[in-house]
């Protein structure tokens, strides 16, 4: 049964009319359209997601039954309760190495110290039941130091349903102080996590907490229609609820051992020691150390000694333009985005959004419709796929844009020619009018009756299409080239599509290196460039992540 809580926040939703924003946020809509459009295009995508890496939106998810799942570990046995899962095999094999330390522990046995609880903790349930009132299943049998110390396990699982999750933005899995975590811990959490350092604890703050509080608003404020949260770091992961419930086992397999494999201990005892200043020349330098993720919150080192770390960046790059095969689908009708709320997000001109300095009381209502939204809707519905006709928009005019913008034309006459050809399909040439050409030009994409549509999606991708087309309109009536190029270059920065910043030509064994928590260089975001893929960040540099959060 719904809470009264839940069936005001349905009520709420019936404010808004088929997926829109309130009335009272229209203006902020069209000021934020840019924005917007690219949280679609960006969505479920390494590559965007990585540089616009602070999410403040949220969607609707679905995977669907039968898709196969990854979970690294120390152990054969499969697992019960809440813990991580990743889309990509190379991923969770970073997990998938023997126990280090002592066994875990539960939450309630005493102590809350995460990192304390061995190399890999494993995460679970911190109530007696799972959500729906089911058995969260049998305790972890107890730790068999014959059956760990020799190598980890990579578990192959496959959704037993369709599973119902909350897709968070942007490289939300980030642990950082750059605002990867402001959808989580500010809005989502409302700044109730207790990320307070404990002594004798290393590594990122907060995930176990994350986890588990993320299941406890499923369950007792979502209804239980939301079985876990998706999101990114150095690929995708899930954060399930119960595994018991919702994966069907499909095989366990034992990894290549540790013997032999001098250092090892090592190298997972400082992965995250952060970004460290050498006192030879003052330089940052890069620890050889991977992100958390599936298995436990911490980072996962250089994985097994018998995996290529270059396999985990190539299946990492795989996923630039996608996660692929339909293996997620969003709900692009329905979703929250702050962008879409009368907010500053932008607070001292930054370049990226900050939900953190936002007073509380001003997200609440973003809470209320997200709320309202999970409750009302699901990924499952059968609505337009927003996120492909931002790829048309972006396919037809960033490599054009980028060129006429480039220099390369040397006088104004060349480039009007080269914009009236580019626009001719919508130019009556027995009755000029800029206006009319404009919306054309704005509509080639959108399906006949969303023009009018006050459905997000629909407003901002029109949006930006519209200023796409009256901007190069009017840069071809400009009467030097100089205030023509401008126009252009100033129509780039408010777009501020991640296409722009894409690699061309890379060698087979070479990654488009962009910097993926915690690696990488201020360089590398400025200006992302082809490497070697088995050692893409090993190079000098400032860091660009700084510390590792708190």
């Amino acid at each position: 049964m719904l809470s009264s809580q839940s069936l005001l926040a349905i009520c709420s939703l019936l404010s808004l009319s088929g997926g829109s924003v309130a009335s009272s946020h229209s203006d902020a809509v069209i000021q934020n359209a840019n924005h917007i459009f690219n949280v679609i295009h960006d969505s479920m995508r390494q590559w965007g997601s990585s540089l616009h890496h602070n999410g403040v939106s949220f969607f609707l998810a679905n995977v669907p039954a039968g898709t196969q799942l990854y979970h690294g570990t120390s152990k054969a046995t499969p697992v019960n309760g809440t813990e991580w899962l990743a889309f990509e095999p190379e991923h969770a094999m970073m997990f998938a190495r023997p126990h280090m330390g002592p066994p875990p522990r539960r939450p309630d046995e005493g102590d809350n110290d995460e990192i304390d609880r061995g190399h890999h903790g494993e995460l679970r349930r911190r109530q007696p039941h799972a959500p729906g009132g089911r058995p969260p299943g049998p305790p972890p049998p107890p730790f068999d130091v014959s059956e760990e110390k020799e190598a980890g396990y990579l578990h192959t699982y496959a959704a037993a349903k369709n599973l119902r999750l909350l897709y968070i933005d942007g490289m939300s899995a980030a642990k950082t102080k750059k605002g990867t975590l402001d959808s989580q811990d500010v809005l989502l959490f409302n700044n109730t996590l207790d990320d307070t350092p404990k002594e004798g604890q290393r590594g990122p703050m907060g995930e176990f907490e994350r986890a588990t509080k993320a299941c406890e608003m499923s369950e007792n404020e979502w209804g239980g229609r939301i079985d876990g949260v998706i999101r990114m770091e150095a690929g995708f992961e899930v954060i399930l609820c119960a595994f018991e419930r919702d994966l069907t086992p499909v095989r366990i397999i034992q990894v290549k051992s540790d013997s032999g494999a001098g250092g090892h201990k090592d190298r997972m005892h400082n992965r995250h020691a952060g970004p460290r200043k050498d006192q030879d020349d003052g330089k940052i330098r890069i620890p050889p150390a991977g992100p958390g993720g599936p298995g436990g919150p911490r980072g996962p080192g250089r994985g097994p000694p018998g995996m290529d770390s270059s396999r985990w960046m190539r299946a990492v790059s795989a996923r630039y333009s996608g996660i692929g095969g339909d293996r997620v689908t969003l709900n692009y009708e329905h979703f929250v985005t702050a962008f879409a709320y009368d907010l500053d997000l932008f607070p001292e001109n930054l370049s990226l959004p900050r939900l953190g300095q936002v007073p509380s009381t001003e997200l609440d209502v973003v809470r209320k419709d997200l709320t309202a939204t999970i409750l009302a809707h699901n990924a499952t519905e059968t609505t337009r796929n927003w996120q492909a006709i931002t790829d048309m928009i972006v396919k037809r005019y960033s490599d054009e844009l980028a060129y006429l913008a480039s220099g390369e034309f040397t006088d104004i006459t060349s480039m009007r020619q080269h914009i009236e050809t580019l626009l001719s399909p919508f130019i009556d040439y027995n009755s000029r009018d800029a206006s009319s050409e404009a919306e054309r030009c704005a509509t080639q994409f959108l399906p006949l009756g969303t023009q009018d549509s006050h459905v997000l999606a629909a407003r901002a991708v029109h949006s930006v299409a519209h200023r796409v087309c009256s901007t190069l309109l009017t840069a071809g009536t400009e009467e030097d080239l100089e205030s023509a190029v401008q126009k252009v270059q100033a129509l780039i920065d408010y777009l501020d599509w991640t296409s722009w910043k894409e690699c061309r030509g890379c060698e087979n064994h070479e990654i488009c290196v962009v910097p993926i928590w915690p690696m990488g260089s201020v360089a590398d975001y400025e200006k992302p460039t082809c490497r070697e893929a088995s050692s893409p960040y090993d190079q000098d540099g400032e860091s660009y992540w700084g510390g590792i959060h708190p």
